[in-house]
């Protein structure tokens, strides 16, 4: 027996309801080499740039060594990030300053296990609250929201495809699934924009 999809991923399935996806939304599935450094994988490598050479701002709080961005930030110093502070706090500088972005990158830490190796590497001490992955996300995306203007791009990097999501007013552009072999987990890239604030609009 044929199973059924709904058209569009923005209709309630089984009781729940997706974020909306654009009528130009795409969604794609390939291998590569699995790599510590999300962006030197070549195909999410590609990803990225795409959208950077669009953008004339933009923001990666969780940079490492790649200062793609206009504004980078790492917590472990020995990276080459422009900054070196926790990931929400460099957001809500940002923000104090003024600072609206066209694109934001959001590449954390996938589990708790890697947060706790990213406090190490930064020689930070961390208990289990600090390595709680769901309440690193919720703090880093309720601060990035901040800083971007009507229309803006997030890319999001994860083993999850939760992104900014309808809670930050944002939709679907593409999707990009990043199959690695073996046991690795796949690599899921989202692309959201920011919906409009047409009520401030037409203040």
């Amino acid at each position: 027996m044929m199973t059924e999809f709904p058209e569009t991923l923005d209709k309630p399935v089984a009781g729940r309801l997706f974020a909306p996806v654009t009528g130009s939304a795409s969604f794609v599935r390939l291998w590569d080499m699995p790599n510590r450094d999300t962006f030197s994988i070549p195909s999410i490598e590609g990803f990225v740039k795409k959208y950077l050479l669009k953008s004339k701002c933009s923001i990666d709080p969780f940079s490492r060594n790649k200062r793609w961005a206009t504004y980078t930030n790492d917590l472990n110093p020995k990276t080459e990030a422009e900054y070196h502070m926790d990931a929400e706090d460099f957001l809500r500088m940002l923000a104090g300053k003024g600072i609206r972005c066209d694109l934001a990158i959001l590449d954390p830490p996938y589990s708790p296990r890697q947060i706790s190796e990213c406090y190490q590497e930064a020689g930070i001490k961390c208990g289990m609250k600090e390595t709680q992955n769901a309440a690193l996300y919720s703090r880093v995306k309720n601060a990035m929201a901040e800083v971007l203007t009507d229309d803006a791009i997030v890319l999001s990097f994860g083993w999850n495809s939760a992104g900014m999501g309808q809670k930050h007013g944002c939709d679907i552009l593409e999707v990009m699934l990043v199959c690695h072999g073996a046991a690795h987990n796949d690599t899921i890239c989202l692309a959201e924009r920011k919906r409009p604030n047409l009520q401030g609009a037409m203040l």
